[in-house]
C-alpha cells in the first residue's frame, strides 16, 4: 500500500473517506426464494478497483426493498470485502464528553500496570502492552461499570492489542462486544467508536470471511473450556453466533446466542450487548427460517421476555 492509496486496505483513501466499515455477511448472496442481492456496478474506482453497488432485499428473487449502496471489491467466486457508502457525510454532532465515575478513583490511573501499559502504547508496543492493560482492565472492572468511559478506552486498547498480535478471533469477540457500547457511550460518529469499526474490519479481513471467522471462534470456545474464565466464554460464544448468522447457518446462531443470554450476569451492561444480538438473530429467522427455526426463536424470545431472564436493567 503506496502513500497515494493510504486507506482501509483494500479500499484506497479517497474510497475510504467516502464510506464507513460494513460487515458483508454470506447471506447477502441470493439464497433461496428470500434473500438479498446486489445489482449495478458504477464509479468504478481506478485507483483500489471498487465499485458502488446497490443491495436489495429480495422475494422470489425479485427486488422489493432497498438497503442501501455499497462500494464492493469482489474476492473470488459470490465472496466480497464491502463498506457501505455514505451519500451525504453527516456532520459529527457535538456531543459532551461522557462523563466517568472513575474521579471517585484516582488512584486507578495511577496504578502501575496502567502507567506501564500507556508508557508501551506510546511507544508503538501494542504486545509489549497488552498484558498490562488487561491487568489495568481487571483493576477497573472490580470498581467501574463495565461500559464507564474509562473502562471502555481500555477494553478497546485489550481488542487492539489482541487484534495487533494476531490473536483474531479474541479480538473480534472483544470488538463484537465493545462497538455497541462505544456508540451508546459515546456515540457513532466518535473518534473511538470508529477505530473500532475500522478495526473490526480489517480483523475480518485477515480471517478470510464469515466461514472462517466461525471455524476459529468455534475452536476458541472449545478451547474456552480449559480456562475458568466466564466472561471469556461468553464473549467468544456470542461472537461464534453472530458469525454463524452471517454464514446463514440461522438455527446455530440462535441456539448459541440463547445459550449466552440464559448464562448472562443480571444487570451487567454486557447482558444488553448479547440481548440485543439474540433479538437481531430472531428477526432474521421469522424473515427467513424454516419451521424449525422459528420454533427455536420463539422459545429464544420466551427467554428474552421471562421474568427470570437475565436482562440489562
Amino acid at each position: 500500500m503506496n502513500e497515494e492509496r493510504r486507506g482501509v486496505y483494500p479500499f484506497c483513501a479517497p474510497c475510504t473517506a467516502g464510506s464507513e466499515a460494513w460487515r458483508a455477511a454470506e447471506t447477502a448472496a441470493p439464497m433461496g426464494p428470500m434473500g438479498s442481492r446486489f445489482y449495478g456496478h458504477r464509479s468504478v474506482c481506478e485507483n483500489c478497483g471498487s465499485s458502488v453497488r446497490t443491495l436489495y432485499n429480495t422475494v422470489l428473487w425479485v427486488p422489493v426493498s432497498k438497503v442501501g449502496r455499497f462500494r464492493i471489491i469482489p474476492t473470488g467466486g459470490r465472496t466480497y470485502v464491502g463498506r457501505k457508502v455514505v451519500d451525504q457525510p453527516m456532520q459529527a454532532l457535538v456531543r459532551r464528553e461522557p462523563v466517568s465515575a472513575i474521579s471517585a478513583y484516582p488512584e486507578l490511573d495511577g496504578a502501575p500496570a496502567y502507567k506501564q501499559a500507556e508508557a508501551y502504547w506510546d511507544e508503538s508496543e501494542p504486545g509489549q502492552a497488552l498484558p498490562f492493560y488487561q491487568a489495568a482492565l481487571a483493576e477497573r472492572e472490580m470498581v467501574l461499570a463495565a461500559d464507564d468511559p474509562a473502562t471502555l478506552r481500555v477494553r478497546l486498547r485489550v481488542a487492539q492489542g489482541l487484534l495487533a498480535t494476531r490473536n483474531y478471533g479474541r479480538a473480534i469477540a472483544w470488538f463484537e462486544l465493545v462497538t455497541p457500547q462505544l456508540v451508546e457511550v459515546f456515540g457513532p460518529h466518535h473518534e473511538l467508536t470508529r477505530a473500532a469499526t475500522e478495526a473490526i474490519t480489517g480483523a475480518r479481513l485477515m480471517v478470510g470471511g464469515p466461514r472462517s471467522e466461525a471455524q476459529l471462534l468455534a475452536d476458541i470456545v472449545a478451547a474456552d473450556a480449559m480456562v475458568d474464565d466466564a466472561a471469556q466464554l461468553l464473549r467468544d460464544r456470542a461472537a461464534l453466533g453472530k458469525a454463524l448468522l452471517a454464514c446463514g447457518d440461522i438455527a446455530e446462531a440462535v441456539e448459541a446466542l440463547t445459550q449466552v443470554v440464559r448464562d448472562a450476569p443480571p444487570g451487567h451492561p454486557d447482558t444488553a450487548v448479547y440481548r440485543k444480538a439474540l433479538v437481531e438473530a430472531c428477526g432474521v429467522v421469522e424473515a427467513r427460517g424454516k419451521k424449525r427455526d422459528v420454533q427455536l426463536a420463539a422459545a429464544a424470545r420466551r427467554l428474552l421476555s421471562g421474568a427470570d431472564a437475565p436482562t440489562s436493567t
